[in-house]
């Protein structure tokens, strides 16, 4: 019988001491709530017992999940550990891994991160973990730490195919570096009575998206104060995968060339890539990665803490022919019936993505965004000023020629070979959360027009605006 071997992972980390101490709720092995109580942690210790080396296999899936939090916050760690319950739970439904195995990194602390494989126990009928290997201090946000990791898993796990699934926050295709008024960006008081979801006229913070503009309303396109949520007594709003450790960015957070070089550099070009994380489903991001992956599963947006729905999900990825759009009604089946109904998911050909960035780099010399036009475009962030935007709402305001935009938006659809939304997506970028209309939705971003200072120090950068622009 051939296996398969799957890795977890947690890369882009931008992670903050949490005000309280959560609680998850399991139900049909999906997390479905939390609330402010003691947390239950899934027992990672080792247990003592190595794994033999593998045979070739036919498929090995990462499940990648570093550090999200900093030195003195655990970040999303208890979330993560519910991601690899609900796993295990999908994988003891299914009685067992037929033709492949499992391997999880996982960061227990911001300096103490472990390897396992992860097995099935028929007479159990459990799952379990072997050590693999363990590993000190935070390398494994380097090129060299990374690479290191992947080679663990390749040479522990040899296979034909493989996939990665990585679990942490997510900041796009921007670069760590951008970030270094991080706090300054991310966190702005919102009004002060948000709660009543009313903007406020005198609201004391300025924003420093592109300028000194007092935040005195939402984001264009959004609300204030609704996504509260009372469970026991205490209204609090929920986190998403963006909430992080807003000091510690450039000590957590590997940026996307380095990701794709990592793979590279160990040889293991993926299947897929599944991003767990806020804000991944971007054209520069798939662009990036196109040769180290054939597709790309992301949302375009900001994820709830909880992640993606493992339990439902697990079946449609455990193959050397994946189900991807089983895969993304799964996420949107969850998402529409979860206490808080907000979330998008897409599918993504990366091996499109040249043709498209072709056709990209002849509409660009053609047409020019008028200013009118950037300001009607749908937005898929909370950012005061955004950096991600809807790209097919795009490209209808770029692109005035009629040919033009039928090839290229062809060729975007085509890309794009599954997503979903909700009618309104959920931000909590600011002190207060919002909601955001989505009034047409294409399942992937693009940041060209985006005017924010963040954007604006790294889109030039990217192997996607060299490709289109230069």
């Amino acid at each position: 019988m051939k296996h398969i071997v799957v890795l977890v992972a947690s890369l882009f980390i931008a992670t903050m001491a949490c005000a309280q101490t959560v609680n998850l709720h399991m139900k049909n092995g999906e997390v479905i709530k939390y609330n402010t109580s003691e947390i239950d942690y899934i027992d990672f210790t080792a247990s003592g017992e190595e794994s033999d080396p593998s045979v070739d296999n036919e498929l090995t899936i990462l499940l990648y999940m570093p550090w999200t939090g900093s030195l003195s916050s655990e970040g999303l760690y208890p979330y993560l550990t519910e991601n690899v319950e609900s796993v295990c739970t999908a994988i003891e439904g299914m009685k067992g891994m037929t033709d492949y195995r499992l391997m999880l990194f996982i960061s227990e602390s911001y300096n103490k991160s472990k390897l396992y494989e992860i097995t099935y126990n028929e007479s159990r009928v459990k799952c379990e973990k072997k050590l693999v290997k363990e590993y000190s201090g935070n390398e494994y946000t380097t090129l060299k730490g990374l690479t290191d990791i992947l080679d663990e898993v390749k040479n522990h796990a040899t296979a034909q195919h493989y996939a990665m699934v990585l679990g942490c926050h997510g900041t796009g295709w921007t670069f760590k570096d951008s970030w270094h008024r991080y706090p300054n960006y991310a966190k702005k008081q919102p009004p002060t009575d948000s709660l009543e979801g009313e903007s406020s006229e005198s609201a004391q913070e300025t924003s420093s998206f592109g300028g000194d503009s007092p935040i005195s309303s939402p984001p264009r396109g959004s609300r204030w104060g609704a996504p509260y949520q009372n469970y026991n007594g205490v209204i609090t709003p929920m986190h998403t995968r963006f909430f992080g450790s807003v000091s510690d960015i450039s000590t957590f957070s590997t940026d996307i060339p380095t990701l794709a070089q990592a793979i590279a550099n160990a040889g293991m070009k993926m299947e897929y890539i599944l991003f767990d994380d806020c804000y991944m489903a971007n054209v520069e991001v798939a662009y990036e990665l196109r040769n180290v992956t054939d597709f790309l599963l992301a949302s375009t947006s900001e994820v709830m803490a909880v992640g993606v729905p493992y339990y439902s999900m697990w079946a449609s990825l455990t193959s050397v022919t994946p189900g991807y759009v089983d895969a993304v009604s799964a996420f949107d089946r969850f998402y529409r019936d979860y206490v808080m109904p907000y979330g998008t998911f897409s599918a993504i050909d990366c091996r499109q993505m040249d043709e498209l960035a072709t056709a990209m780099r002849e509409i660009n010399s053609k047409y020019k965004l008028s200013d009118e036009a950037l300001h009607s475009i749908q937005v898929l962030d909370g950012f005061y000023d955004p950096i991600f935007f809807d790209m097919g709402d795009y490209l209808e305001k770029l692109c005035t020629g009629l040919v033009d935009y039928s090839y290229v938006v062809t060729l975007m659809e085509s890309a794009v070979c599954s997503k979903c939304n909700t009618a309104q997506i959920y931000s909590f970028l600011y002190n207060s959360p919002i909601l955001i209309d989505v009034n047409t939705f294409s399942g992937i971003t693009i940041s060209d027009p985006s005017i924010n200072s963040v954007a604006q120090d790294g889109k030039e950068k990217t192997s996607w605006w060299k490709a289109t622009h230069e």
